[in-house]
């Protein structure tokens, strides 16, 4: 008998929408999980969504990461970072766990903290989320609640071409964002350098693209 054999379709990354979950009940689970979870949770007035994310998003936002550590080494900027920390206002009902969120221009303000604090500290100057899956919540309103100023989105889908998705740069005005070419922190550097910058990484391998981003920074200083 003749067999036929398929391709397995890709992983996607679960998500998972509680409703009904109070505040202390999002802050008990917080707790409680906190030493050994892998899930992202965003609350937003009582919808919690706990979501997996799968080794590819790790590797997206890795590659972006490096990006920004050699945009602050070449231009001397400080730079504080907080690996997928909780940002949470309970007088604003939401809280979000974005890949990393990044101090600059407060970046003083928070050298030696170990965690964010919205209640007191100032909100991280960008925030770098990977999606390759879509978000039932609408994640905008969260940070701009939050009063983060610059938010950066990779997004696209698991599978071969991962690496193949689209960035864009998000920043506030008023109580919304605004899609734009160029961003607050790195006025100079356009989505499509980041995206040329992954595809390098991708095609050339990540020693390479870095040391002709560090070429190309030092071009424009």
């Amino acid at each position: 008998m003749k067999k036929t054999f398929g391709t397995s379709p890709a992983p996607s990354e679960s998500r998972t929408v509680l409703q009904k979950v109070n505040w202390q009940k999002y802050e008990q689970l917080l707790a409680e999980m906190e030493s050994d979870r892998t899930a992202r949770f965003t609350y937003d007035h009582g919808r919690l969504e706990m979501m997996n994310p799968l080794e590819e998003h790790d590797r997206c936002h890795k590659l972006i990461e490096s990006l920004i550590l050699v945009l602050v080494d070449e231009l001397k900027m400080p730079l504080v970072t907080y690996k997928t920390p909780t940002l949470k206002r309970v007088d604003r009902q939401v809280g979000t766990e974005p890949d990393t969120a990044y101090y600059i221009q407060h970046a003083e303000q928070m050298q030696g903290k170990s965690r964010i604090n919205l209640e007191t500290d100032p909100p991280p100057d960008l925030v770098l989320e990977v999606e390759l899956s879509h978000s039932s919540l609408n994640k905008f309103a969260i940070y701009a609640a939050l009063g983060i100023p610059e938010v950066w989105r990779y997004i696209s889908k698991p599978g071969k071409t991962f690496l193949k998705g689209k960035l864009f740069i998000h920043y506030l005005e008023g109580d919304r964002y605004i899609e734009e070419d160029y961003g607050l922190a790195f006025p100079f550097l356009s989505a499509g350098r980041i995206l040329q910058f992954i595809d390098q990484s991708d095609a050339l391998g990540l020693a390479t693209a870095l040391r002709d981003l560090r070429h190309w920074v030092q071009s424009q200083l």
